[in-house]
């Protein structure tokens, strides 16, 4: 395990709570042990942790399943690559894992400590697990290595989406939930993805949770987004980016990811 000093010194490099680079680097290791489970890494960890180094952090660890899995069965699964990361890399990981069934699959909790100033309250770390009749992985899975920025080098790589099927269920989240790291990776995303393969998985990524990607429904919530901007942000990142820029990004991704191909419109110039 890395010194609390270094968690200390890269809270302060990066600007955030101690508690996010305790997540951060605690996560890593625990990805590492849990790569060898039939599931992609996506969303926002996925972009951090394998695509973008030094990226904005994020809370949760979020894959889809490759195969069917029963409760029990991935209960033990999980529980064992928790105790492997606990003898590996010396962090406090507690035994009992918490895993409950959601609406998509299941959600399993660890709990761990490093700093001892909270070792009164674990800090966790939330794993959602989206099950196959849930979600379809539409394009082909990559294997990549896990960035680990921490001195005790972590060496590991990991089952994750392609950045266009991130891309694709980033924008159709727009129109699910009002979190605004949607809009912010989105805008960092727009430029690295190719458009043609996110156009062609949008609409059955849509279609599947019945949502209908509409820019007037999206610039309805503008507000919503911008009230919760910052606060959702801050701890995430040193300086949270202008909001107005990156929900513009947003509604030109959406027109451009929704057309059809003899309608894309032209690029930004900018």
């Amino acid at each position: 395990m890395i010194p609390i000093v270094e968690i200390k010194e890269a809270a302060r490099a990066f600007g955030v709570p101690p508690s996010t680079i305790e997540r951060d680097y605690a996560q890593n290791w625990l990805l590492a042990h849990l790569s060898a489970l039939p599931m992609a890494l996506k969303g926002g960890t996925g972009i951090r942790k394998v695509f973008i180094e030094n990226y904005r952090f994020s809370d949760d660890l979020d894959f889809t399943l490759l195969e069917p899995y029963e409760k029990e069965t991935l209960r033990e699964t999980v529980k064992d690559a928790v105790s492997r990361a606990r003898e590996e890399s010396g962090i406090r990981f507690e035994e009992d894992i918490d895993i409950i069934e959601t609406t998509t699959g299941f959600r399993a909790t660890a709990l761990f400590r490093i700093i001892p100033m909270n070792a009164s309250t674990p800090t966790k770390i939330i794993v959602d697990l989206t099950t196959m009749n849930n979600e379809s992985v539409l394009l082909p899975v990559e294997k990549r290595r896990i960035y680990h920025p921490y001195s005790d080098r972590l060496t590991a790589g990991v089952t994750c989406y392609c950045l266009e099927e991130i891309m694709a269920e980033k924008i159709r989240s727009l129109f699910q939930r009002i979190r605004p790291r949607d809009i912010y990776d989105i805008r960092h995303l727009a430029d690295r993805v190719n458009p043609d393969a996110v156009r062609s998985i949008l609409h059955r990524k849509c279609e599947c949770k019945e949502v209908v990607p509409d820019n007037s429904v999206l610039a309805g919530r503008r507000n919503r987004f911008s009230a919760s901007w910052n606060a959702s942000l801050r701890h995430q990142m040193k300086a949270v980016p202008n909001f107005e820029e990156a929900f513009e990004w947003a509604l030109d991704c959406v027109e451009l990811y929704t057309q059809q191909p003899d309608e894309v419109p032209q690029g930004r110039s900018d």
